[in-house]
């Protein structure tokens, strides 16, 4: 039983490991169920501890069938060596074990690769999954504050593979760039996306990277990469479909990308921005939509802050058309009333803030 992958990485970099992986060498799936674990993994062999219930996976070599990440048969038997089974692995930093005493193995140069601060791909075979280019991505983002960099010979290797990364799925892609966002210097990855030619295949309108991102969290850093573009609704619009974005980050993209140059010169534009926005509408607005504007708002990007814009649209929410229709109005002459009242509550707002009614 050996420990694997980024558990090793980690340790070696004196950080606390978040995942521990093992791998069983030299034994068989019905050795393991006779020992009380439980088989969980059906694309190949993952083992539950009957006590601790960590995973062990059984040592196992890899050979691509078809297109995509999922595209492999795997392999498992006694006679799969550990060296084996780290050679299908994507970087030598991540091609290491440590053994139940303590041994580290490390067939293919990674503890000198950490040491060096380079990821350098294990093997040709590299190449058989696309996916690796952005967990190479990634990986530069979540050690961003070790410096690491791309082999050459690595970095060519990514070139050659850019045109496969049509293969993958949008919902892999979209995991991957989320969690190179979430990471700790997300440009530190994301700036290599130019240069192995991902930006070309995925995104070739986001060629600019914000210097450093100023939020937290995925889906606000997202919006600082796509704000940095000086991108169009419309443009915003057609990602959201290709990427099958979820609701609430289209209509977070949608709101930053529709105010970024809104003044409050104009009450009727105001106005309308709202309406289009569908911040207008009878259901309540969407509180978590409304913490990622919040957060937005550390940006300073926007020329009228995010916080004044909902506290606006909330005074514009409370124009009730109860007395207009107690007063007899219907269709659209209800609908012209309400327009002009919400106009007027907005206007009165915007030159005298504080004082509109309900204040």
């Amino acid at each position: 039983m050996y420990v694997v992958g980024g558990a090793v990485r980690d340790s070696l970099l004196g950080l606390a490991p978040k995942d521990i992986d093992y791998v069983a060498v030299g034994t068989t799936p019905d050795t393991l169920r006779d020992l009380g674990f439980q088989q969980v993994g059906q694309d190949f062999p993952v083992f539950l501890h009957p006590k601790s219930h960590v995973e062990v996976a059984l040592a196992r070599t890899e050979r691509k069938t078809q297109q995509g990440h999922t595209g492999f048969v795997v392999h498992a038997d006694p006679s799969v060596t550990l060296e084996t089974d780290l050679l299908r692995r994507d970087f030598t930093i991540n091609a290491m074990a440590i053994s139940r005493t303590g041994e580290l193995i490390d067939p293919f140069g990674g503890q000198q690769d950490l040491n060096d601060r380079l990821l350098r791909h294990v093997s040709t075979a590299f190449a058989e999954d696309p996916l690796r280019i952005l967990r190479g991505i990634r990986f530069l983002a979540q050690l961003g504050r070790f410096d690491f960099q791309l082999a050459d010979e690595t970095v060519h290797l990514m070139q050659s593979m850019a045109p496969s990364l049509t293969e993958l799925s949008v919902e892999r892609v979209i995991v991957e760039l989320d969690k190179t966002l979430a990471s700790e210097r997300p440009e530190h990855g994301l700036s290599q996306l130019a240069r192995l030619k991902v930006t070309d295949m995925l995104a070739p309108e986001l060629l600019k990277l914000p210097e450093r991102f100023v939020c937290k969290s995925a889906d606000a850093r997202l919006a600082e990469w796509v704000l940095c573009n000086e991108p169009t609704t419309e443009c915003v619009a057609r990602y959201a479909a290709t990427f099958r974005l979820t609701n609430r980050r289209s209509q977070f993209l949608s709101a930053v990308i529709r105010l970024k140059d809104l003044t409050l010169a104009n009450p009727q534009a105001c106005l309308d921005a709202m309406s289009q926005l569908g911040w207008l509408r009878g259901n309540a607005p969407n509180s978590a939509l409304d913490r990622l504007l919040l957060e937005f708002d550390q940006t300073q990007q926007l020329p009228v802050p995010l916080a004044r814009w909902m506290f606006m649209r909330d005074q514009v929410r409370a124009v009730s058309a109860t007395p207009f229709v107690n007063a007899g109005l219907s269709g659209k002459a209800l609908g012209e009333a309400i327009y002009a009242e919400r106009l007027r509550v907005l206007s009165t707002e915007i030159s005298a803030p504080g004082t509109a009614p309900g204040l």
